[in-house]
């Protein structure tokens, strides 16, 4: 006689809650990810277009400079956000770059919590050298320290 064994249906039940978090906590990680990507990204390119614009001489070639290190900071280097301006400005001693977007969360519960999607923003502030001077002051200061010689 042939004993019948049953398989405990509580294994597909456990299974399927497993499952189900784990692919939600893995595309949580992800959108998570790409969202610090591009918070990143944009820190850099703000930085970097902020300390282009502060090393030229002129008021004219910095603007220029300026201008087109603006012309980098375009959506194709971002995993995500959209919606991005900002704006450049060099006056008297400083540039300032400043830059936003948007990053849209996906599903209701997001767009109930947060309109559905978080804001980056991002500024960074240059003060603009003068090379010629800093390197009078820096040759008077070693004059003063050395006595005037060489």
């Amino acid at each position: 006689m042939m004993k019948k064994t049953y398989m405990k249906g509580s294994y597909t039940v456990e299974a399927a809650a497993v499952v189900t978090i784990t692919l939600f906590v893995l595309a949580s990680l992800i959108l998570c990810t790409f969202y610090i990507h591009d918070r990143a990204v944009m820190q850099g390119l703000v930085c970097e277009a902020a300390a282009v614009g502060s090393s030229f001489a002129t008021e004219e070639e910095r603007e220029a400079a300026l201008q087109e290190a603006v012309k980098g900071l375009t959506g194709e280097r971002f995993l995500g956000s959209r919606g991005l301006n900002g704006n450049a400005t060099s006056s008297g001693k400083r540039v300032i770059v400043s830059w936003k977007a948007k990053y849209p969360l996906p599903g209701f519960a997001a767009k109930y919590l947060s309109q559905g999607e978080l804001g980056i923003e991002r500024s960074w502030t240059c003060r603009i050298t003068d090379p010629a001077e800093s390197i009078r002051i820096i040759k008077g200061a070693g004059e003063l320290l050395t006595g005037g010689s060489n």
